[in-house]
């Protein structure tokens, strides 16, 4: 029976993965929709991000949205940080090393998720770095300065030493969500978590009527990215059941010069998954 699962996820995964309401990426380094970063600091986030692809092989990925909202209401941060890394394929795909900075202004919250080659044993670290580093500068409203001091310390203490095979530090207390430590033993207990992801977004309910799977999202072009100027985007998600209609302005980050050529071997993700690993916080 488990079989017969794991092997009915896998084959309808195709089609569920065009179901999703995640943005499309950019760039491999920073995606900031919700424009809060200048752009001096986000090209000095993208070249430590580039040289630390380029010295490990890790990729690690920072987006900023402005709400969750506009993209999967129903979901947990949790269950929309892991459903948008997996998305993207962030992290090599044999070692599962990817890492992705989610910073959701208009919540007030952030998600630090790791790759599943990491385990559990990496979650405490990236609760000290989401605390320590990102949370105080956010705090304050100074995203730019938090979000630069929380990559530092990201690729410090996590990162680097990861790719330099340093065990993380023995852990002072129990992992947040230890009750679903079980996830990262049982590959089929990660295949039915994701399942389960695409389903539900493929099958989000409309907030006026309530009816499943009604929802349709189309996005209209406003004005094109290039290298130098960031894009603007329409998104109208309506309901084919009843009236609703919402309207959402979404900022479309700047092509990097690797995405821009397609002959760049680092112009996209190397299709790693992460099982739900890493750290929340909120402000």
């Amino acid at each position: 029976m488990k079989r017969c699962i794991a092997t009915l996820a896998l084959v309808l995964w195709p089609a569920l993965a065009g179901a999703q309401f995640y943005p499309d990426y950019n760039s491999t380094t920073v995606n900031d929709f919700a424009d809060i970063l200048p752009d001096d600091t986000e090209a000095a986030i993208a070249a430590q991000l580039d040289a630390l692809r380029a010295d490990t092989g890790i990729e690690m990925t920072v987006v900023t949205l402005t709400r969750q909202a506009t993209y999967d209401p129903d979901a947990t941060l949790e269950e929309f940080a892991t459903g948008l890394f997996n998305h993207w394929g962030v992290g090599n795909a044999d070692r599962n090393d990817g890492i992705m900075v989610l910073v959701l202004p208009g919540d007030r919250a952030m998600r630090l998720e790791l790759g599943a080659g990491f385990g559990d044993a990496w979650n405490d670290v990236a609760e000290a770095v989401v605390q320590d580093a990102f949370l105080p500068r956010f705090k304050d409203g100074d995203y730019p300065a938090g979000i630069t001091q929380g990559v530092s310390a990201t690729i410090d203490v996590i990162a680097r030493p990861f790719a330099a095979n340093t065990p993380p530090p023995a852990p002072a207390k129990p992992a947040k969500g230890g009750s679903l430590w079980w996830l990262s033993i049982f590959p089929l207990g990660i295949v039915g978590l994701i399942f389960g992801l695409k389903f539900r977004a493929k099958m989000r309910k409309c907030p006026s009527c309530g009816k499943r799977g009604a929802l349709e999202v189309n996005d209209d072009t406003i004005k094109s990215a290039t290298r130098t100027q960031k894009g603007e985007k329409q998104r109208t998600t309506r309901c084919t059941n009843c009236d609703y209609r919402d309207t959402a302005l979404i900022v479309v980050p700047m092509l990097s010069a690797n995405r821009a050529s397609s002959s760049s071997g680092s112009s996209s993700f190397g299709g790693g998954s992460s099982g739900g690993g890493g750290a929340s916080g909120k402000w």
